[in-house]
């Protein structure tokens, strides 16, 4: 997968000058540019447009922006390459990537009701201890829980939900 070595590519820049999570805050800051700034986007994105405006355009925002000049050019091969819509993939992999070489986890706790902050910081500790990583955890309200919290950690799922308590309960009478 063409994104996967995009991704890795900018990963060994990371590591190779110690800047894995600045790497990946500034990925995460272009794409919100890109989102709050269609415009923007378009004059980058769209190949209707000549490839050195493209260019023009993307380093000067980054530069004003005070991106680092390691990744203006990996945008800048990004752009020649005409692979500027593989971003949000590249970003995915390098996050999962960066989450990995720094042992954390991220994952969604989902509430019947919003938490307390002490509360919240407890479940993730908990949690945290639990999965043996450093969590990086946002809460979602799901009113559908009932009572009890449900979360996504990864690819698992702890579920300590009156829903889903229920649920497993008819599970059991229907077998029997």
């Amino acid at each position: 997968m063409v994104a996967r070595r995009y991704a890795k590519a900018l990963m060994e820049i990371g590591y190779r000058e110690k800047r894995i999570e600045e790497i990946h805050n500034e990925l995460e800051g272009i794409q919100s540019m890109f989102e709050k700034y269609p415009e923007f986007r378009k004059a980058v994105f769209l190949t209707i447009y000549p490839l050195e405006n493209r260019k023009k355009i993307l380093n000067k925002v980054l530069e004003k922006a005070g991106f680092s000049v390691s990744v203006i050019r990996f945008f800048d091969i990004l752009v020649e390459k005409d692979r500027i819509d593989l971003l949000p993939t590249i970003f995915s992999i390098y996050q999962e990537l960066a989450d990995k070489a720094q042992n954390r986890v991220r994952g969604t706790l989902y509430t019947p009701e919003t938490l307390g902050k002490g509360d919240f910081e407890k479940i993730k500790e908990a949690l945290s201890m639990y999965m043996g990583k450093e969590l990086i955890l946002k809460e979602d309200k799901d009113p559908s829980l009932i009572g009890g919290i449900r979360a996504r950690i990864g690819g698992i799922i702890i579920d300590g939900s009156v829903r889903g308590k229920l649920d497993r309960f008819r599970e059991k009478l229907l077998m029997a």
